[in-house]
């Protein structure tokens, strides 16, 4: 097998580079070479072989590869933790319950390349639906701060309005919405390409000041980084990250979007 992981003392740390070429090596993904749009294109394939992997290696408008369907089943979550399905909640409980501060690191792969020149446009951010309102980061992992709770990792879907611009849809309630609503302005990181132990690590809810990242760790563990132009410490692994800060009184038109319940979400 191929060496699939970081060693980080006695423990691992997965790579989703590696798991991709694992799963390749299993035929367990969808290897596509023929050139393919990012709008509407890849999502409809996406769609349509779901739930199985699929990796586009030529996208028309990016110089970069697009990978999906990785984790959209609980039995594809079971089989990268190496447990049962029903395990699943048992597993991430304990992980909340033991969670443990990740490893930090100055050599961190996505940091590898860094643009001071900010183009989303080359990007492979993807166009899901035709009524969709534009390009959406709807994956990306949340990083986010506040000078009394600390840290906190959640999903807010992201639409491009320019080449350095996104509108962030910011949900009533969330601990990133009260961050907005005590400071004015929040410094992010948007980590795009991420293992299970971050996305679940990101779902879940506990309570404002835990950082997500402990739960991550004990999940599987991982690495973190310092970011280059925020105080926030995000996952080392991250395929893209993407540095930026939302303020709350600079609003813009967000939506349409086809959520995750396949309902036109108009906000």
């Amino acid at each position: 097998m191929d060496n699939i992981f970081w060693t980080v003392g006695e423990a691992c740390v997965m790579i989703l580079e590696n798991y991709i070429k694992k799963l390749s090596k299993e035929n367990k993904i969808e290897r596509f070479d023929k050139k393919i749009s990012k709008n509407l294109e890849i999502a409809g394939v996406l769609k349509a072989l779901e739930p199985t992997p699929a990796i586009f290696e030529e996208v028309k408008e990016s110089e970069f590869r697009v990978a999906g369907n990785l984790f959209c089943t609980k039995e594809q979550i079971a089989d990268y933790f190496g447990i049962k399905t029903e395990d699943i909640i048992p597993t991430l409980t304990k992980a909340i319950e033991n969670r443990s501060p990740p490893e930090a690191t100055e050599d961190a792969p996505c940091q590898e390349v860094i643009r001071d020149s900010v183009n989303l446009d080359d990007i492979p951010i993807l166009v899901h639906n035709e009524v969709d309102g534009g390009p959406y980061i709807s994956s990306g992992v949340v990083v986010a701060s506040d000078p009394e709770f600390g840290q906190n990792l959640d999903f807010h879907r992201a639409m491009q309005i320019g080449k350095d611009r996104m509108v962030t849809r910011v949900v009533r309630g969330r601990d990133f919405h009260r961050f907005l609503e005590r400071n004015g302005e929040v410094d992010v990181v948007y980590c795009i390409g991420n293992t299970p132990e971050i996305l679940i690590a990101a779902a879940t809810s506990v309570e404002t000041g835990v950082d997500e990242l402990e739960i991550a760790n004990a999940l599987r563990p991982i690495r973190v980084t310092k970011a280059k132009t925020v105080d926030l410490m995000i996952p080392a692994d991250s395929e893209f990250v993407l540095e930026g800060r939302v303020f709350l009184e600079e609003k813009a038109d967000e939506g349409p979007f086809i959520d995750l319940t396949e309902t036109v979400d108009v906000i």
